[in-house]
């Protein structure tokens, strides 16, 4: 299994591909205000884009990312907030008054157990208070787009294959990231599971949400199926 946003992914990530989450808190913020007082959770925080805008507005926030690079990342930022390097299947959730995952986060955590939906939406539910409210993103069939992308920066480059079969999406990604006089080059590569807008929200709604359906986050040019969700505990 190769490695799960390594430091050179990591890295140029955090630098160079954090729009996604901006226009994430965005769009929270004024969600927020309708929502019981308190803190947000971050699952799938990434290195902290959306918790540093959130703090930058007074919001409390706790954060949660698989990849140990990237809480490292998001620890370096923000040394006053409480990062956790887990999984979302996994990791206790503290109480919250709202939810974020951002980046396709429950598609990460599904592609090997579809079942693993409900019950990650279940402990979301019960971590939230009664009026909270959860905002995220879910990749759908036709994600892969036109299946090759190319990115680079004065010090970086990304190359991407993307592929679908059986409901699940490929990415098949080589960094390369300069370090002084060398280069180094590292692959790896992401299964996510597709869901269709139509299934997600009847899984909310299974697990006893309130569901709005997006038209993606505020002031972003959305790439192919990629629907936003808002999802919201009765009071």
């Amino acid at each position: 299994m190769t490695e799960f946003y390594g430091q050179d992914l990591a890295t140029v990530h955090a630098a160079a591909f954090e729009a996604l989450a901006g226009a994430a808190a965005t769009t929270l913020l004024p969600i927020l205000r309708s929502a019981p007082t308190g803190r947000v959770l971050d699952l799938g925080c990434g290195a902290g884009p959306l918790i540093q805008r959130l703090n930058e507005n007074g919001v409390a926030t706790w954060g949660l990312d698989l990849s140990p690079t990237l809480v490292d990342l998001a620890r370096q930022r923000l040394p006053q907030n409480d990062f956790e390097c887990g999984s979302i299947l996994e990791a206790n959730l503290p109480d919250a008054a709202a939810a974020a995952a951002i980046g396709e986060v429950l598609n990460y955590a599904t592609a090997d157990d579809p079942g693993a939906f409900a019950r990650v939406l279940g402990r979301i539910f019960d971590a939230l208070a009664p009026g909270g409210v959860f905002v995220f993103d879910m990749a759908a069939p036709g994600r892969a787009g036109v299946g090759r992308a190319f990115s680079e920066g004065l010090d970086w480059a990304i190359g991407l294959i993307a592929s679908e079969a059986d409901g699940l999406l490929l990415r098949k990604i080589s960094t390369f990231r300069q370090n002084g006089t060398t280069w180094s080059r590292s692959y790896e590569e992401h299964r996510l599971r597709l869901w269709s807008a139509h299934d997600v929200e009847a899984q909310l709604v299974g697990c006893g949400f309130e569901v709005e359906l997006l038209d993606g986050y505020e002031g972003l040019n959305m790439p192919p199926a990629l629907n936003v969700f808002l999802a919201r505990k009765p009071n």
